[in-house]
């Protein structure tokens, strides 16, 4: 719901740096629920600044991260993992006392660590993941109701000022998308699990699945909508996949070992001809993805 008019916004100046899908996005749902008085985009290509002032992304363009948060009072760092980390260094000596500093990266523990080592006492950072995104990337592709209906993860740490928190709580909110509070810990260990072993999946069955074509050609042309559910997220960037899968390699490959373990009690359960115990297997897949079914 955007802001009354009579209301103040909520921030006077947000710099986004990376103006892509997510900070196109936010850029588009700032401005027009009046949540920020002026919107500064970041980005390294003249024709990306382009079209997010075209598209009423952001009020003012930027190809230097560290003149556009001077007067900041809110930073997003929209890029992938390790570019975030690179942002953080070079913002960290123009960031005006008092600012609020958050990102959008896929995992948080890195990230989070980074900017206790980089970042001014005088500032807060506050590590985000919005649960929200497309297989299309690029300005082009924002949209301002992006996040609505979203669960938006935040990692505060144990110095995060509640004042700060409570705050940009309520700028999530205030987007449309629901704040979900945890450790970067627990961030980095169930997003392995809801996130990036299915993407791990879905590149390994579509590697499979080229693999049969090889001698079967008709294999890709019988793929029908299971399969394309399934790999549509194979789509995305390899390298940023691959970057979020090194930076949260230890929870990735624990969870690895536990679907090694639920893959082994299917393949049991047929190598014995076991009809009642894989149907049971079965029904509790289905049975529990009912219930995601109701809380969505």
């Amino acid at each position: 719901m955007p802001q009354a008019e009579s209301e103040p916004p909520a921030f006077q100046t947000v710099a986004i740096i990376g103006v892509g899908l997510i900070g196109g996005s936010l850029g588009l749902a700032l401005k027009q629920r009046r949540l920020a008085k002026r919107v500064i985009g970041v980005t390294r290509r003249a024709e990306t600044l382009q079209a997010a002032l075209s598209c009423g992304a952001i009020d003012q363009g930027s190809h230097d991260p560290a003149e556009a948060v001077s007067e900041a009072a809110l930073v997003f760092l929209c890029a992938p993992v390790k570019t975030i980390i690179e942002q953080l260094e070079a913002i960290k000596s123009s960031l005006p006392a008092g600012c609020l500093v958050t990102d959008v990266g896929s995992t948080k523990l890195e990230i989070c660590s980074a900017a206790s080592e980089l970042l001014p006492t005088s500032v807060t950072f506050i590590g985000g993941h919005p649960m929200a995104g497309s297989e299309a990337s690029g300005v082009a592709a924002a949209r301002a109701d992006l996040f609505e209906q979203a669960t938006w993860l935040l990692t505060p740490t144990g110095g995060t000022p509640g004042a700060s928190l409570d705050r940009l709580s309520s700028l999530i909110s205030a987007l449309g998308a629901k704040p979900l509070v945890m450790t970067p810990e627990e961030h980095d260990e169930l997003t392995a699990a809801v996130s990036h072993i299915p993407h791990l999946l879905a590149a390994a069955l579509v590697n499979l699945t080229t693999k049969v074509s090889e001698e079967h050609p008709e294999a890709l042309e019988i793929a029908a909508g299971g399969f394309r559910d399934m790999t549509r997220i194979a789509l995305g960037e390899p390298g940023i996949w691959r970057d979020v899968f090194l930076s949260n390699r230890e929870a990735v490959l624990s969870q690895l070992v536990e679907l090694k373990e639920e893959i082994e009690r299917l393949a049991d359960r047929m190598r014995d001809g076991d009809a009642e115990g894989l149907q049971q297997l079965l029904a509790e897949a289905a049975q529990a993805r009912a219930k995601l079914n109701n809380r969505q």
